[in-house]
């Protein structure tokens, strides 16, 4: 008699409720959790996907989200922030190589992109920069295709370009790029490519 109160009581009815459904939505998570699985490698195709259009044949030199630890470690430069992912990229009858990159320095916190470099012999040539994503940036709205345009340049190594980074402020000695009203992100935006310009002329070492 005192079991069958217990079990027809509305606190037990409760927890047996709650357990049922904790026990389906775990299985459900770790249905949907295999399903939706993105490998690394996948990631990174839908990526080179998106900035050339189309899908390219790859070789992956760096890629801090593989389980290879010959090729997962990040490059960081101080001051400037760090190489996350590097690939070669046969385009025609060219090779590109791929940078994302982190550059630090911004109002709060950090700008991530893609920087398509073109090689041809010696001669490296900037040919598109993307933004991926950014952290704790409030007027990234400002940053527009003009920005990003303005990266691209041609021979970044050439003897005229080797000590010339990105800058948002007044500089002779480097490019001048920046947003209207939003300098820091800006600086932070830069500092993702001066990573590449860094990379390229000093041959991938860590700062």
């Amino acid at each position: 008699m005192k079991a069958n109160k217990i079990f027809g009581s509305l606190w037990f009815k409760c927890i047996a409720v709650l357990l049922v459904i904790s026990c389906v939505a775990g299985g459900l998570l770790a249905i949907l959790n295999d399903v939706l699985y993105v490998s690394a490698e996948e990631r990174s195709a839908r990526a080179i996907k998106k900035i050339y259009g189309k899908e390219m044949a790859y070789s992956i030199v760096l890629d801090v989200d593989s389980d290879n630890d010959d090729i997962n470690e990040q490059i960081k430069y101080d001051n400037l922030g760090s190489i996350n992912k590097i690939f070669t990229i046969t385009n025609g009858d060219s090779e590109d190589i791929l940078f994302q990159t982190t550059g630090e320095g911004g109002y709060k916190g950090t700008v991530t992109v893609w920087t398509q470099v073109n090689v041809n012999g010696n001669k490296y040539d900037i040919v598109k920069v993307v933004l991926e994503s950014f952290t704790k940036e409030t007027l990234m709205s400002k940053l527009s295709s003009s920005f990003f345009n303005n990266f691209c340049l041609t021979d970044v190594t050439a003897d005229y370009n080797a000590g010339k980074d990105f800058t948002p402020y007044a500089n002779e000695n480097g490019f001048t790029n920046v947003a209207t009203g939003a300098t820091k992100s800006s600086n932070a935006g830069c500092n993702a490519v001066n990573c590449v310009l860094k990379y390229l002329r000093e041959g991938g070492q860590n700062g």
